[in-house]
């Protein structure tokens, strides 16, 4: 039988006042805050495009082996690239993702192991059909 582990879901983000930040998975990740373009750091942004690319090379993988073509994969490499809304309120309108599959594939295996990926990437699914945000009050120590 299977030993299957879960992890923490939550991840918080910190602010002081002099604007160095950073964000804190219950997990024990960690990875710094960019307040500005010119600081050491993820930007929001570049924290969701990476979320999307992570999730698109993991569900490739899964999708290999789902569609028996594990054996083949190599590597794969996800570039994520968005495109602001020109609109408000202010928001990603777009994503653009490039694949670079290595293995010994057909065009119509590397397509389907893009296909796959989509559907299986729990991060592109919440893109492309939204989810609720909504406050809870903060949990006591």
């Amino acid at each position: 039988m299977p030993n299957i582990v879960t992890r923490p879901t939550t991840v918080g983000a910190t602010l002081d006042h002099a604007g160095h930040g950073g964000v804190q998975a219950k997990s024990g990740a960690a990875a710094r805050l960019a307040n500005l373009a010119s600081d050491e750091g993820f930007t929001p942004l570049e924290f969701m495009d990476a979320a999307l690319a992570g999730c698109l090379v993991l569900s490739v993988r899964i999708a290999a082996r789902k569609l028996g073509l594990l054996d083949r994969l190599v590597k794969v490499d996800v570039e994520v690239t968005h495109e602001k809304a020109h609109e408000l309120p202010s928001r990603v309108a777009s994503f653009a993702t490039s694949f670079d599959i290595v293995g010994d594939f057909s065009a119509e295996e590397r397509q389907a192991l893009i296909t796959e990926a989509h559907a299986i990437c729990t991060v592109g699914n919440t893109f492309e059909h939204g989810a609720t945000i909504h406050d809870v009050e903060p949990a006591t120590v």
